[in-house]
């Protein structure tokens, strides 16, 4: 089976999964505490840096309070919007309208902005040891992931719930790696194959 049909059941089985998932309140607070005890996202924080977090659906791990969390550390956030077939990113304030996409997720209202994040926070269906990341298949954070600065030094953060990690996610030359994997149960530093 090729990379492209592979990544297709997968992802079908890990959104089976989690049609029967009700993540809470309590993931979510363990989730920004796992993410906000990071060395990297701390530092970010204190030297008022930009954090990209992405705004959680029904079925994904919820990021509201991380979102929160990095605001009240001094980060600043910016939220992704889908245009054409990219994400531009638009920093969250106290005064930030939300609308809901067509594909029923919510986007923040507002100028986009052009400052490149020291800290990504991205979804996940399902992580590998080696960083290689699962996405919805859209291919919207591997091309935001890409266009990062050459040799940037930026942290990527996948977030998914602990019974999705995997041992291989299949993964063709597009597919972006992350360094971190964070789930409510855990912090998991990824390998990075040369």
């Amino acid at each position: 089976m090729d990379a492209v049909s592979s990544k297709a059941n997968l992802r079908r089985q890990v959104r089976q999964q989690r049609q029967k998932r009700n993540a809470g309140t309590d993931e979510s607070t363990r989730i920004s505490q796992h993410i906000m005890d990071l060395e990297d996202v701390r530092s970010a924080c204190d030297r008022g840096e930009v954090v990209a977090c992405y705004l959680a659906r029904d079925d994904e791990p919820p990021t509201w309070d991380v979102i929160d969390d990095v605001r009240r550390a001094g980060g600043r956030v910016v939220l992704p919007r889908i245009s054409d077939d990219d994400l531009v990113w638009v920093e969250m304030t106290d005064n930030t309208g939300m609308v809901t996409n067509t594909w029923g997720i919510d986007e923040p209202e507002g100028l986009p902005t052009s400052t490149q994040p020291t800290v990504w926070i991205i979804p996940s269906l399902a992580v590998d040891a080696d960083g290689y990341r699962l996405g919805q298949g859209g291919g919207f954070y591997d091309r935001a992931l890409a266009q990062r600065a050459s040799k940037d030094n930026s942290l990527v953060i996948a977030v998914n719930f602990e019974d999705e990690s995997v041992m291989h996610v299949p993964h063709e030359a597009h597919d972006q790696r992350v360094d971190v994997l964070v789930t409510p149960e855990r912090v998991r530093l990824m390998s990075m194959p040369d």
